[in-house]
């Protein structure tokens, strides 16, 4: 195997020294463009894959990471103005551990870790301001999770429990947020802040929390929920999600009628955002349910006698009075029952987001024949819910359509599909391009060295051949030779003089190709 390398190292060697100066230029230039190449290339796939150890760092968190990096010397990037350091991939947890052995990030630990400070001899005053800052530093930690949220600094008033404090007063909360640069909250994602603070301290309620960002925009008041920008943004985006909705029912609607393109809806609404609640309060009683208390009083009288009409101690009887003789009876019952009686509460919440009114625009294509608009509007007032009660309103008109702009719009986008895809077939076909002529000139040089060295191979041997035919050898002599003992000088010396004779002969007819083999000769014993 080893001989058969060195055999090939060196045939390919003699190969090389046969090129002309052109062709070595060449062999050398691909050579060193391969080697630099693959240098390249294998650099760049060698290279270690960077990940974040630590971002949103203070300026002393990130000196004193860097120092400690480089103590232990790890490779590092800064990145987004030095408050990110980036380390390899793959030593990103082991870095990790080693920088919170050594108490790194410093300004981090104002979370629970506080609490691992205490003694036995700390004052209440400072448990309650380390608990206090503990809280708020891990709620400023949980909200920075929040995608978009760069850093967020809490402040929490917790009123002192004593025996002074009834209950009445509640803690509140402040939330200062910094975002990214082009990030702007959702609704959804400040009210995720409040629930959070919130839920996360005792005796506070969503409407003690207020929240804004570093710009100074109120995002969350006290007593109002969500206020500023953010509850605009939801009233807004509620209504918009509402007319959409309705718009695109009833489009759909319409275009299974008239087909695509040959109307147009609009809805606007206002939607009611009050929140309403209203309780009732009634009294049921079951009769099958024994009574509380049951009273029955009963009067009864039963008498005889005579009876007269005239003033005692008067012997003559008055004028207009009677006398009765007879019997009598008196009856009379009184029952009084308590039942048990039952309350029924209900309280009935109104949800915002009821719609107050509604205005519905329809525009129909007056190209179309045969369009019947009372039966259009029939149909989109039955599919909104129409409510004239309510002031909702509704207009439905028919006009020729200008669709100029939508044709150019389709031409332009045709033209723009089409320019594409030239473009993609350009492309396609210049990589082709160059991958062919990349394959060609290595096929090329290739061919090259070997049509090079079989040519030199060949001149050297049709050379040889020639001066062979010219020129006899001294075993193949021109005339039969004396006897051996008695003419070989004289043998030598004639075929001497009949090559050179020859040689004269041939520089006279042929001084070309005499040059051109004493060229290749003298090449021959250069190299």
């Amino acid at each position: 195997m080893k001989d058969q390398l060195q055999g090939l190292g060196q045939k390919l060697w003699n190969d090389f020294r046969a090129f002309s100066a052109g062709q070595k230029a060449v062999t050398i230039a691909a050579a060193l463009a391969l080697i630099i190449g693959g240098y390249l290339f294998t650099t760049w796939k060698s290279a270690p894959t960077y990940a974040p150890l630590y971002t949103n760092l203070a300026a002393s968190d990130a000196s004193a990471i860097v120092d400690k990096l480089n103590s232990e010397k790890v490779p590092y990037k800064l990145a987004a103005g030095g408050t990110e350091i980036m380390v390899p991939q793959s030593q990103v947890y082991d870095t990790r551990l080693k920088m919170s052995s050594a108490g790194l990030p410093g300004s981090s630990q104002t979370g629970y870790s506080l609490l691992d400070k205490e003694g036995v001899t700390t004052s209440e005053f400072k448990q309650q301001v380390d608990y206090q800052r503990a809280i708020e530093g891990e709620l400023g930690k949980t909200i920075q999770a929040i995608n978009g949220v760069q850093a967020a600094s809490v402040h929490l008033a917790i009123p002192q429990q004593d025996v002074f404090n009834d209950g009445s007063q509640k803690a509140t909360a402040a939330v200062m947020l910094t975002t990214s640069a082009g990030t702007h909250l959702t609704s959804q994602q400040v009210q995720s802040i409040v629930y959070l603070v919130s839920s996360s301290v005792p005796n506070m309620d969503s409407d003690g929390v207020t929240v804004t960002d570093a710009d100074g925009q109120v995002l969350a008041a006290p007593g109002d929920g969500l206020s500023g920008a953010a509850f605009n943004d939801t009233q807004t985006q509620a209504t918009q999600d509402y007319d959409n909705r309705v718009a695109a029912s009833l489009q759909n609607m319409i275009d299974r009628a008239l087909g695509t393109g040959h109307a147009v809806v609009t809805v606007n609404s206002v939607l009611n955002f009050d929140k309403t609640s209203t309780t009732s309060q009634t009294y049921t009683s079951n009769p099958s349910n024994p009574p509380l208390s049951s009273q029955e009083q009963t009067e009864k009288y039963t008498g005889t006698g005579n009876g007269s009409g005239g003033t005692l101690g008067a012997g003559t009887p008055a004028v207009g009075s009677t006398a009765t003789n007879g019997a009598g009876s008196y009856q009379k019952t009184n029952k009084v029952v308590n039942n048990a009686l039952g309350t029924v509460t209900q309280t009935i919440q109104s949800a915002p987001g009821a719609v107050k009114k509604q205005s519905i625009a329809v525009l129909l294509d007056g190209s179309v024949k045969n369009v019947n608009i009372a039966s259009i509007e029939s149909l989109v007032k039955s599919g909104v819910g129409f409510d004239a009660t309510r002031g909702d309103t509704l207009a439905v008109q028919a006009m020729p359509f200008d669709n100029s702009a939508a044709q150019q719009a389709a031409q332009a986008a045709e033209a723009a599909k089409r320019a594409a895809a030239d473009k993609a077939a350009h492309d396609q076909l210049m990589s082709l391009v160059k991958q062919g002529a990349l394959g060609a000139l290595v096929v090329a040089l290739v061919i090259g060295t070997w049509l090079a060295g079989r040519k030199r191979k060949k001149r050297d041997d049709g050379d040889a051949q020639f001066f062979d035919d010219l020129l006899p050898l001294p075993d193949a002599p021109v005339a039969p030779a004396p006897a051996p003992e008695h003419n070989a000088l004289t043998n030598e010396i004639h075929e001497a003089a009949a090559r050179r004779h020859a040689l004269v002969t041939l520089a006279d007819e042929q001084p070309d190709d005499v040059a051109r083999v004493l060229s290749g000769w003298l090449n021959s014993r250069e190299n």
